[in-house]
């Protein structure tokens, strides 16, 4: 596939990193006045991914535990990270894509952490969708090894490596979406290409198995099961993940 030698910003700001800024913050603030960002049961109504919900029929908490924060340390640590990496991505592969790779990551790990999580837990946070921004940009990197090396390099590899292995080893931390999110991510970003990509039958062909996969797993998931409940809460967490965007300037004008 032709692209080009080097890669190029395709715009100057990233308005979606910071709307979707803004509205976990607006969302966090309505769940402290509902009743706290750590009460199980606010959670629950307000959206929170929990596997029995969604298999009595309720998909759409697949999308909106993304939007859910247990805590000010959760909210801030993932804001941080969105922060450094959707500037990055967003001003990559411009807001439409970015878009559909944040949703589509976000999703899959949500899938991931309804078909391997314990089922009684609760999980919020936006870290499966930051996940996926993550795999976007080792996408990125098969594209521009280079580049990918100047702008992010094998420290960023490390503290995406050590985050999985954190949300394997915690209790509070749910592996399992972190792990979809970044599969997720670098699947959309396989078949959605960077925006100086030519589209190819194989392309094409990527986006249908891409919304096939994503379709036929949200519908496996909302297959009733029995199990029996609890709530405590897992969050989908990452340490910060810091990526260099004065560097990606440098590196990557056109």
């Amino acid at each position: 596939m032709n692209y080009p030698g080097r890669p190029v910003l395709i715009q100057r700001r990233a308005p979606l990193t910071y709307a979707l800024l803004a509205a976990n913050i607006l969302v966090f603030i309505a769940l402290e006045v509902s009743g706290g960002s750590q009460n199980p049961l606010v959670l629950l109504e307000w959206g929170a991914k929990f596997t029995p919900a969604i298999r009595a029929g309720q998909p759409w908490r697949l999308i909106t535990a993304m939007f859910l924060h247990a805590g000010v340390l959760h909210l801030a640590v993932n804001s941080y990270s969105l922060h450094n990496l959707g500037n990055v991505v967003e001003r990559l592969f411009g807001t439409p894509r970015f878009a559909l790779i944040y949703v589509i990551g976000g999703v899959w790990g949500s899938l991931a952490s309804t078909f391997m999580s314990d089922p009684r837990v609760l999980g919020v946070g936006a870290s499966g969708a930051i996940f996926g921004l993550a795999g976007c940009l080792f996408y990125f990197g098969i594209r521009y090894p280079h580049h990918f090396r100047v702008l992010a390099g094998w420290r960023f590899v490390a503290i995406v490596l050590v985050n999985l292995l954190i949300g394997f080893s915690s209790s509070h931390i749910d592996g399992y979406a972190h792990m979809g999110g970044l599969v997720g991510g670098f699947a959309a970003a396989l078949a959605l290409g960077l925006p100086t990509e030519r589209t190819s039958r194989i392309r094409s062909t990527a986006r249908i198995c891409l919304a096939v996969a994503t379709v036929v797993a949200t519908v496996l998931a909302t297959n009733p099961t029995s199990v029996s409940t609890r709530v405590p809460v897992s969050t989908c967490c990452p340490a910060p993940m810091p990526t260099p965007s004065t560097v990606l300037a440098r590196s990557a004008a056109p």
